[in-house]
């Protein structure tokens, strides 16, 4: 029987943890979709008349995911802008080949995929303004897409170039900022498809039915934990094995059984090959569901050791 509750609480930690990483997934997925649609801007974008220096050191110097682009003029039908970022790990932006960018003022761009390049050296370089920019990605997840004739340059040179207004992005610049700053004619209304106004009634209903499912999970999964050990920790009871004797070899246990799925997790994963793994995310998805799972199994535990006080039934 304690055998067969292990490879259950094992297979439910497993389904758990997949549970959670295709929905984080799902969730990634929607925002690319979004900034795709979006022209690669969050519904917290504002179209603003400073000069970068002005924003990046002076009016913003305290926003750490500040993103900023600058329309630049283009002799085809290519839409080029330059980009800025004070956090390239933080990009949500819809790439399907290769890779965003690392750091700031690398000489690199994103294209779409009708954007005309150049080869050289087994390399593909998009020219602007007499400048090769090394290209490291392509821009679009869907055919066709919005961002087919855009270009993304990654040059804080550019940023000098003479221009009517910038674009200033990030986590509530439009809340804080909006009076400030105003929105003038340029603003993007954020017309077209339903993702422009950021109206997904399903994904908070998805986000939230998943979490409800996961906590549920951790809290049997601590139960039956606890219920393998329930006959053992009676007859430790009546050899008189001190109480945080026990519980420290019973977390030795719960932690072993949550340690199995996450290897499982790691083997099984690469195998979608739509999946993309995010590690850090997975530990911190283990350290969650750990510390929920060892809280409601200490409630169980204490529950029962105050139960054996008034005498232990075997």
């Amino acid at each position: 029987m304690k055998k067969q509750r292990f490879l259950v609480s094992n297979l439910l930690i497993l389904c758990t943890y997949l549970l959670l990483i295709f929905v984080s997934e799902y969730q990634r997925q929607q925002d690319k979709l979004f900034f795709e649609s979006n022209d690669l801007y969050s519904t917290d974008h504002l179209f603003v008349k400073e000069t970068f220096q002005t924003l990046v050191k002076d009016k913003f110097k305290t926003s750490a995911d500040l993103s900023v682009f600058i329309p630049l003029e283009s002799k085809n039908n290519d839409e080029v802008r330059g980009y800025f970022s004070k956090n390239y790990s933080d990009a949500h932006f819809p790439i399907k080949n290769g890779s965003f960018f690392s750091t700031s003022n690398s000489k690199e761009a994103l294209i779409g995929k009708d954007v005309a390049t150049v080869s050289e050296n087994d390399f593909t370089y998009y020219e602007y303004n007499n400048e090769k920019y090394k290209v490291i990605g392509y821009l679009g997840i869907t055919k066709p897409s919005f961002l087919d004739d855009s270009v993304l340059i990654n040059d804080s040179s550019l940023f000098n170039m003479p221009t009517t207004y910038l674009t200033i992005d990030g986590k509530k610049i439009n809340t804080i900022y909006q009076d400030r700053f105003g929105k003038n004619n340029s603003y993007q209304n954020n017309m077209g498809l339903d993702r422009k106004v950021n109206s997904d009634y399903f994904s908070p209903l998805i986000y939230s039915l998943t979490l409800f499912i996961a906590i549920m999970c951790t809290i049997l999964i601590a139960y039956l934990i606890f219920t393998d050990l329930k006959k053992e920790n009676f007859i430790k009871y009546i050899l008189g094995t001190a109480t945080l004797t026990k519980y420290k070899s019973n977390l030795f246990y719960l932690l072993s059984t949550c340690i199995i799925p996450v290897f499982f997790c790691l083997l099984i994963l690469p195998l979608f090959k739509i999946i993309s793994i995010h590690y850090f995310f997975m530990f911190k998805l283990f350290f969650v569901q750990l510390l929920l799972m060892c809280f409601s199994f200490t409630c169980f535990f204490i529950k029962e050791e105050r139960s054996n006080l008034h005498g232990v039934i075997l």
